[in-house]
């Protein structure tokens, strides 16, 4: 059981590459597009859209990285593995999409004040049209990935994908307004969008963080404990932990069990909690303590 869910574990870090890859790519191509046609077309959304997509490309890059960490084995200093590379690389997703939303924030406070402006092209349009699609095939690409191998760093991707969505069409309603005659509809766009990368940005990180500090929903610790209790053998449950490890769970917990049993007959209680537990809500690893009951 443990070897086939290993196996499994480590062909879900490498399918989960592939979505990375898979941004990594978009990502660099809309970078130049924008870039070049914001410039051109004197579009500061636009331009704003390009300086995040170059941003995304490093966040990609941290997810990618984060992966292939995770995919090492255990070793005396990570006794658990390196799964929680993937949590890492979350955290390094949520920062850089913070930092580009700062950044997009300012050009796009700069460019409303700045009242001198021309409207921006009208190609523009048509990137930003094309930059949505393809980031929302991205996004649907990857969440499907990562909720089929329970990546949280290529969901964190995903979200970023989504975000870079919502922020194109953003840029294209902005362009189509200053098309219009209203000027300042282009910088406000960009001033959405920033908003919309930093909420992106935090929603990432807190639970990113909350992974890290080894916060646990209480109601699915609620479900594990009620499952350790239905085991034949388990008088009470004295103590219950769980925390993530990347895309797994580990967990400890006490049991008590009558102290007129023998030692062989107290292993084999910890034997059919492990394997009960073994696989329920992603958990990969199960370390029992027993203790006789008062």
């Amino acid at each position: 059981m443990a070897v086939q869910q290993k196996v499994a574990q480590i062909t879900d870090l490498k399918v989960s590459q592939r979505g990375a890859w898979v941004s990594i790519g978009v990502y660099a191509l809309l970078t130049g597009l924008k870039l070049g046609f914001g410039w051109w077309g004197g579009s500061s959304g636009l331009i704003a859209d390009g300086v995040n997509n170059a941003t995304d490309v490093l966040g990609s890059v941290a997810v990618l990285l984060g992966l292939r960490i995770a995919l090492r084995p255990a070793d005396a200093d990570h006794r658990y593995g390196h799964e929680r590379a993937e949590n890492v690389a979350a955290m390094v997703v949520a920062a850089v999409m913070g930092l580009a939303g700062i950044n997009v924030a300012i050009s796009a406070l700069g460019a409303v004040a700045d009242q001198g402006r021309r409207p921006p092209e009208g190609a523009a349009v048509w990137v930003g049209i094309l930059s949505a699609a393809a980031m929302l095939a991205v996004y649907t690409y990857n969440m499907r990935l990562a909720r089929r191998t329970g990546s949280q760093a290529l969901a964190a991707a995903a979200y970023d994908n989504r975000a870079d969505a919502l922020s194109s069409i953003g840029t294209v309603a902005g362009v189509i307004g200053s098309q219009l005659g209203w000027h300042w509809s282009d910088p406000v766009a960009g001033l959405l969008i920033a908003l919309v990368i930093l909420h992106t940005a935090w929603r990432i990180g807190f639970e990113a963080g909350h992974m890290l500090m080894d916060g646990f929903d209480a109601d699915r610790l609620t479900q594990i404990r009620e499952r350790v209790v239905r085991v034949k053998g388990v008088a009470e449950v004295r103590d219950l932990r769980a925390r993530h490890i990347g895309n797994r769970v580990a967990v400890e917990v006490t049991v008590c069990v009558f102290p007129t049993l023998s030692v062989a007959e107290a292993h084999r209680i910890c034997d059919r909690v492990e394997h009960t537990l073994s696989g329920f809500q992603s958990i990969g690893h199960v370390h029992v303590h027993v203790e006789p009951i008062a």
